[in-house]
């Protein structure tokens, strides 16, 4: 079976062994999350040796040192063989000394050691080792170790420690694929990567057939686990040292949910507080339900159990939920009566998939969907089932579920269906839209009709595909269905330079909308994505504030438009610091296995091109190239050559920003204020590359636009890109003119762009002493992630005391990692650091 994941344990391991004075790590971990795979890996890598500790050795003393002597090699192993060869009664901190001493006498090639388990050799040899690891420098030996955990009377202190952590959700999906073979549906794999919690030792056990990893057939749950020797252990050896305890969770694992007061219930017959289980981790509970916290946790239990055992307890779940819970009742009941009609429990599905449940939805849609269920009702259940998920955010299993339900004979379903498969899917394509068009013909509602065409035009818009997204709202106008989102469609597009005649107008007023709390929610979105581009950030931001605080909570679906909104907003008001909480924030609420949109990539690339403490904005531009050109989507590219323009011009390499900025604007017709942005960057590029007749034409072309596109930016491009065509004949007073058109609620951005043209253009005995300070990039690295936590604290205004109370460290790293900041900006003070961040005048 292939290695994957662990990708900064083996950049630990590199770097260990890159140090080849010599140094080691210790990586720790629970029973189970691949420590020993993980030595392999390393090992195979380095052409070293696992040095594996055997229980039947650990009686023996110093059998430690003598496994790890066969580890080495050359020199470095007939000296160690010859210290232990007479030192078998030596005291442990003699030997300890010696051994160190003789590693630090040999010279010879740099050699690799990998011990696994080192916490499971001999007491003696840990002593011993313990005081070697810790004097590795200048021996020439690398040592790379894994533990169950580290010893507290050894705590192998001259080893750098590294927990290991459960797979990421990305890490189990590709795990899950080497398990289940490549024929596995992505939504299967989901599902199964969500089910085992990230536990490398429980996914290598799942066993599905054929046609169950191709979704073909129901899921088996609980999961199929090939058999291994811990599942039949005693009860002594089981997870819980409380008998009561153990009880109590072997009852709740048997289903995916149980209800909160029943389970409150039992606990107090076996006088155990709840309020105990779940401080501890072992239960979560969101609203009336109950289950347990840990997935990974869960299929052991169920694995330890006899079929027997399981039996007894579905009969009594069943009836601890026989009165309050019928779908919970249903389930267990379920397991005792396969034959049954299980029509509710994919009615119980879609309440839980709606209720914020998506695991506990898929396993009662699993089950149902293994019995006897009415085909008409299965075919609109799964569709109210998809519709949930994709509403939830998980798009992938919410599409199983539309792809499992057919083709639906009743039009309304048919029409939910296919507008649900539009807000799932990340790529609106020919076929998507030839789709979406029949079934909007076959409706009867105007209003579903129009919906589906609108929604498909704002999928379009956020992939930068403004004729298409135009033509759709044409065609909502010829086929008579268009009324207000259609109207709301046709003024965004207005503001994008293309221009729709519409027969219906409407009032958009945004304080009005999200005050009365009744108008969709889709058509405020695009009254707030028309304010974005006439710069009312701050009536935008107070909108969409105001939507994610709205009661009810706003679904998934509609949180994370939102949040995008906002990182737009963000970007197209100039703010870095305001675009990096607004990124935060988004990706806080981001499902595990989000699919990764073009879309999503091009605005957190243009967040990443504001933040000047940052890596830059380089890596993510190429996997949005990557993700256009492999999803056969070119619209996207000239916003991502735009951006490359950008960099080039930063980093002085002018004629290349003047080849990415000139496609960007020949690859669109139209005069998107996205676009029309990078002008002022063409200008300079071209200024700076020596074709200065070039680059008044542009500013000729951009002065023409901001005559039909008044907005406070095309104002303050208009200004730089004079100064610029200034610079050789008026020198700095040029860019004091364009200085003295800025008000305070300009965007720091721009002032800081300004500055930065100022620094090209302007002769170095031209310029003020004092300049804005370049990007990390131009002084050799980024922030490291502490320094830039420790940035983002004073830009919000707190004391160095107050930061040291934030982070948990001491008043003495705050002020060493500041000193690190203020050498890698270039700033001379805390004062000039907020100034860079913010945007405002250098004193």
């Amino acid at each position: 079976m292939p290695f994957v994941g662990r990708a900064r344990e083996k950049r630990i391991a590199q770097d260990v062994i890159e140090t080849t004075g010599g140094a080691g790590c210790l990586f720790t971990g629970e029973k189970g999350i691949g420590k020993t795979a993980l030595a392999r890996e390393i090992a195979a890598r380095h052409d070293a040796v696992v040095i594996t500790a055997s229980p039947n050795e650990r009686m023996w003393q110093y059998s430690g040192l003598s496994a790890l002597a066969t580890g080495l090699s050359g020199e470095r192993r007939s000296a160690v063989d010859t210290v232990l060869a007479r030192s078998h009664d030596w005291p442990e901190h003699l030997l300890a000394e010696e051994l160190s001493r003789t590693l630090h006498l040999v010279h010879d090639e740099p050699d690799v050691v990998v011990i696994d388990d080192l916490d499971q050799v001999d007491s003696a040899s840990l002593t011993v080792l313990s005081y070697v690891f810790g004097r590795l420098r200048g021996t020439g030996l690398s040592v790379v170790a894994t533990a169950g955990t580290a010893d507290r009377r050894r705590d192998f202190a001259g080893l750098r420690h590294s927990r290991l952590e459960r797979l990421s959700f990305d890490e189990s999906l590709d795990l899950g694929r080497a398990v289940l073979g490549s024929g596995a549906a992505l939504a299967v794999l989901a599902t199964v990567a969500g089910s085992v919690g990230g536990d490398p030792a429980i996914l290598s056990r799942v066993r599905l057939t054929p046609c169950e990893a191709a979704g073909d057939d129901p899921l088996p749950f609980p999961l199929r686990l090939a058999e291994d020797e811990s599942d039949r252990r005693g009860r002594a050896d089981r997870e819980f040292s409380d008998p009561r305890v153990a009880e109590l969770m072997d009852l709740l694992c048997t289903g995916p949910v149980f209800g909160h007061d029943r389970l409150r219930a039992a606990a107090s017959a076996l006088g155990i507080e709840m309020g105990t289980l779940i401080d501890a981790g072992l239960v979560a509970v969101h609203g009336e339900l109950a289950r347990i916290a840990d997935p990974a946790l869960r299929l052991r239990l169920l694995a330890s159990l006899s079929a027997d055992q399981r039996s007894r307890l579905h009969i009594r779940a069943a009836q601890e939920h026989a009165e309050k819970y019928p779908a919970t009742h249903l389930w267990h009941r379920s397991h005792a009566e396969p034959d049954a009609d299980r029509e509710r429990l994919l009615v119980a599905a879609v309440d839980l998939a709606r209720d914020g449940e998506p695991s506990a939805a898929v396993e009662f849609a699993e089950r149902a969907l293994g019995g006897r269920i009415d085909d008409a009702s299965r075919c609109g259940l799964l569709v109210d089932l998809g519709e949930a998920l994709v509403m939830q955010g998980h798009d992938v299993r919410g599409q199983h579920y539309l792809r499992r339900a057919g083709v639906p004979s009743d039009p309304d379903v048919r029409t939910r269906a296919a507008l649900a498969w539009l807000r799932a899917t990340t790529a609106a394509d020919q076929i998507v839209d030839d789709a979406m068009l029949r079934v909007a013909a076959e409706t009867d509602d105007p209003r579903a009709a129009e919906r589906l065409l609108c929604e498909s035009a704002r999928l379009h818009l956020w992939r930068g595909e403004t004729e298409r997204a135009h033509d759709l709202v044409v065609l909502s106008v010829a086929r008579g269905v268009a009324s207000t989102e259609t109207a709301l469609l046709a003024r965004l597009l207005d503001e994008l330079g293309a221009d729709v005649l519409l027969p219906v107008t409407v009032d958009t007023g945004l304080a009005a909308n999200v005050a009365e709390g009744d108008t969709p929610i889709e058509q405020e979105l695009l009254a707030l994505s028309t304010a974005v581009l006439r710069e009312e950030y701050a009536t935008v931001r107070r909108g969409i504030h105001a939507l994610l605080e709205r009661r009810p909570r706003p679904q998934p679906y509609w949180r994370d438009q939102l949040r995008r909104l906002l990182v737009t907003t963000e970007v197209r008001g100039g703010d870095p610091v305001a675009a990096r909480d607004a990124v935060t924030a988004w990706r806080r609420e981001w499902v595990p296995g989000r699919p990764s949109e073009v879309s999503d990539v091009l605005v957190l690339a243009s967040a990443a091109a504001l933040d000047p403490l940052g890596p830059g904005a380089g890596e993510l531009v190429r996997r949005g190239r990557d993700l256009s050109r492999r999803e056969g989507t070119p619209t996207p590219l000239p916003w991502f050559a735009v951006l490359e323009g950008g960099s080039a011009l930063a980093e002085g390499r002018f004629d290349d920003a003047v080849a990415s900025l000139e496609a960007a604007r020949e690859a669109v017709p139209c005069e998107d204020p996205s676009l029309l942005r990078c002008d002022a960057d063409l200008v300079e590029a071209l200024w700076l590359s020596g074709h200065r007749a070039d680059a008044r034409r542009i500013l000729a072309r951009l002065e023409a636009a901001s005559v039909r596109t008044p907005r406070r930016w095309t104002t303050l491009a208009v200004a730089r890109s004079r100064a610029v065509c200034r610079s050789d004949r008026d020198g700095a007073a040029a860019f004091r003119e364009a200085e003295a058109i800025w008000r305070t609620d300009d965007p720091p951005i721009e002032r800081l762009r300004l500055r930065a043209a100022r620094d090209r253009c302007l002769p170095t005995t031209d310029r003020p002493v004092l300049r804005a300070a370049p990007r990390p990039a131009d002084r050799g690295r980024s922030l490291t992630a502490q320094e830039r936590d420790v940035v983002a604290l004073v830009s919000q205004g707190l004391r160095n005391r107050d930061i040291a109370a934030a982070l948990f460290i001491s008043l003495r790293t705050v002020e060493l990692r500041l000193t690190g900041v203020y050498r890698t900006l270039g700033v001379s003070s805390r004062v000039h650091l907020v100034a860079l961040l913010h945007g405002a005048s250098l004193p």
